[in-house]
């Protein structure tokens, strides 16, 4: 599945999206700290769908799957 990244995440990975195969967020999770150097040191959140997911959510590899970095705003 494709999983669009942003901010200092996408930086780090020199890319806006990356191909991930996971059956879950978990395993979406661990494939992804893999693939980007640094990643597993960052605090970040995974949505599907939208909706920031915990890490036991099935994924069937059409969900819209973002990494998101910390943010703040007002």
């Amino acid at each position: 599945m494709e999983v669009k990244l942003f901010g200092m995440i996408a930086e780090k990975a020199g890319a806006e999206t990356i191909a991930v195969a996971a059956a879950t967020v978990r395993e979406l999770r661990l494939a992804a700290e893999a693939r980007i150097d640094g990643l597993a040191a960052m605090s970040y959140a995974i949505a599907v769908d939208r909706r920031i997911a915990d890490d036991a959510l099935k994924l069937d590899g059409n969900e819209e799957v973002a990494l998101l970095p910390p943010f703040a705003g007002g």
